[in-house]
């Protein structure tokens, strides 16, 4: 089946469960808007509590007001060529050399970047998952291999064997860790083993929700010191500090990647409001462990709490998200009219492939607004 929100002009060759997309074109659109919804489903316009996003409830953090003045002043000076500033909170932060990282305006950017300069022609994307995966390499020239998560076993990441056995024809595997929708956290011992089998391929892991996680520090590759040469590490701001309007991040990786990468990539791409407030963000740890507390709990309460409501089936997860799937009536538009009546919006994830049959995500937000929507779902 062809996924809502993708127009694809092409060929699609079944192989078992996956499929491979052959000179296919597309054009993307973005979901989670619920005026869009509020109009497709006839009903009036109203404000509402957005569960559709993925952002730190916790919003930004204080210093961007109390400093806002002082960040003001990048208007009206030229940023740097390459986004120094954001290569500086990386290495305050996480001791990352600016020879193994390079900025970007937010991880999308390096989406679009990596099958671009590396010229892709097969790569393998684990799903469902972020769409800028396919989209980034289908308009690089790569066929696109989908390798599925399944809901009978929870979205688990398969076993090392499966994944080997799928990227002997491909040069590239996309991965998200945690992944978006479903939360699967990627083992990274299992990443390391498959780029120690494969050293000829890559291995692009996108961490934009990786600090969400419990003890994150464990489960990352970003200031892994034993990270392999073939993987790369795409990592954002934008989430964990709830600044969406500001576009930042970058990639991590060895030195000569990350010197091919520097070599195509355009330059001016980080403006200098995100380069001011980037500097400002290096002294956020206070913010940076609440957001930790906050989400560990949140998750795990909003996840049992919505495991005994009736017609919902949640699924466990590592990020600061949590996938369900409705299963009350057989169209999810009965939740989705439902909870907009009542002021309150999820992720339709049906334009995500492997996600039609009824499946939807819910952003944590504070402990309030999550009760707030319980109630509603109850």
């Amino acid at each position: 089946m062809i996924s809502q929100g993708w127009r694809l002009i092409g060929l699609w060759l079944n192989q078992g469960e996956r499929f491979v997309l052959v000179n296919a074109q597309l054009q993307y659109q973005h979901g989670g808007t619920p005026q869009l919804d509020l109009a497709r489903l006839n009903l009036p316009d109203r404000q509402v509590l957005d569960f559709s996003v993925n952002l730190n409830f916790l919003g930004p953090p204080s210093v961007a007001s109390e400093r806002w003045m002082d960040i003001l002043d990048g208007v009206e000076k030229y940023p740097s060529v390459e986004g120094n500033a954001i290569s500086c909170y990386y290495k305050k932060k996480f001791g990352i050399t600016s020879a193994n990282f390079l900025a970007g305006n937010g991880s999308t950017e390096m989406i679009y970047l990596v099958p671009r300069a590396f010229h892709f022609r097969n790569v393998v994307v684990i799903t469902p998952s972020y769409h800028d995966y396919e989209r980034a390499s289908i308009l690089a020239g790569a066929n696109v291999v989908r390798y599925p998560l399944l809901p009978e076993n929870d979205f688990s990441i398969p076993d090392v064997n499966g994944l080997i056995d799928v990227l002997k024809n491909a040069e590239a595997l996309w991965a998200g860790s945690p992944n978006n929708p479903t939360g699967t956290l990627f083992p990274k011992e299992m990443l390391i083993e498959l780029a120690a089998r494969f050293p000829d391929k890559w291995f692009i892991i996108d961490e934009a929700f990786v600090q969400f996680t419990d003890r994150w520090e464990n489960n990352s590759l970003l200031i892994e010191q034993q990270r392999p040469d073939n993987v790369l590490v795409i990592h954002s701001l934008t989430k964990f500090y709830a600044m969406a309007g500001l576009r930042m991040g970058g990639i991590v990786g060895a030195e000569k990647a990350i010197s091919c990468l520097r070599g195509a990539k355009e330059p001016w791409t980080v403006n200098g409001i995100a380069e001011k407030m980037a500097l400002l963000l290096i002294e956020c740890d206070d913010y940076d462990n609440r957001t930790h507390s906050a989400v560990t709990m949140e998750r795990k309460r909003v996840f049992e709490k919505l495991g005994v409501l009736n017609g919902i089936k949640p699924f466990a997860s590592s990020a600061n998200y949590i996938l369900c799937q409705w299963n009350q009536t057989a169209n999810l538009d009965d939740l989705m009219r439902h909870l907009l009546k009542h002021g309150a919006y999820v992720r339709d994830c049906r334009n995500f492939p492997g996600l039609e049959d009824n499946f939807f995500r819910v952003g944590l937000r504070t402990p309030v607004e999550n009760d707030r929507l319980i109630l509603i779902l109850s």
